[in-house]
């Protein structure tokens, strides 16, 4: 059975990755003198698939320990 934190780590990885490529896609784009230089599509896109790594080896650890039936 998949579980939920499965899932939801393969949507951060796809969103995190969607974003780091646009960010490096754009990275000399006049927009982001608006946010004081910083390459906010490729910070945000490291972040959420990072935590999207986070949420697969939470899930490896979790599937590695499996729950006990209560009786």
């Amino acid at each position: 059975m998949i579980s939920l934190s499965s899932i939801l780590a393969v949507l951060f990885l796809i969103l995190g990755l969607i974003l780091s490529l646009y960010g490096v896609w754009t990275w000399s784009d006049p927009m982001y003198e608006k946010s004081l230089g910083w390459n906010l599509n490729l910070v945000w896109g490291g972040v959420v698939f990072f935590v999207g790594v986070l949420f697969g080896i939470g899930n490896r650890i979790f599937a590695r320990f499996p729950k006990e039936p209560n009786l």
